[in-house]
């Protein structure tokens, strides 16, 4: 394990990563395999929101209507950071941090990039809890990368890139989850 589970946590089979992952790409890949109206029923649309579509904050999630090398390395990257976020915080935290991460990319991204979606910003709330945990819990080989996230996160929401926003949203709450954290 990179690094050490919060106390009580057992996951070791990261099944929600798991489940996501699976419902993404199946999504993915039928929206590639010709079904548009899949995409249009499940993007971000501010007219749509306005009208009560409020599943339109969660819902661009399932689908990335992004080019096949897009998609095969946000595949890629999701399993790393959904994997080792999983086996730290548990399943249920876990979750609780992709749906806080997808919930806030989304919502910015009705203003800042309408009509589009992806699942990278629902992965972004667990990095964004992964880097505070870093810091906290002093595991110092990883410092660099830590505060470089953060800091990305900072610029990104500065230049308005919607995956800001759900990072900073992590690292929130992975700072009130640091209570009775390890010390390496």
């Amino acid at each position: 394990m990179v690094l050490p589970a919060l106390p009580g946590v057992r996951t070791r089979v990261p099944a929600g990563t798991i489940v996501v992952l699976v419902c993404w790409v199946i999504c993915t890949a039928l929206y590639h395999l010709g079904a548009t109206g899949l995409f249009l029923a499940v993007r971000r649309d501010p007219e749509a929101l306005r009208a009560g579509q409020v599943w339109r904050l969660v819902s661009p999630v399932l689908v990335q209507p992004d080019g096949l090398a897009v998609v095969i390395g946000l595949g890629v990257t999701a399993v790393l950071v959904g994997t080792v976020a999983e086996r730290t915080f548990g399943t249920g935290r876990f979750l609780v941090l992709l749906a806080l991460g997808a919930l806030a990319g989304h919502s910015i991204g009705e203003w800042w990039q309408p009509y589009s979606g992806g699942m990278s910003v629902a992965f972004c709330g667990p990095l964004g809890a992964l880097a505070v945990y870093v810091l906290m819990a002093r595991f110092r080989r990883f410092y660099i990368t830590a505060v470089v996230v953060l800091a990305g996160a900072v610029v990104l929401s500065a230049i308005t890139d919607i995956h800001g926003p759900p990072i900073l949203v992590g690292a929130v709450v992975g700072y009130f989850w640091r209570p009775r954290l390890p010390r390496p």
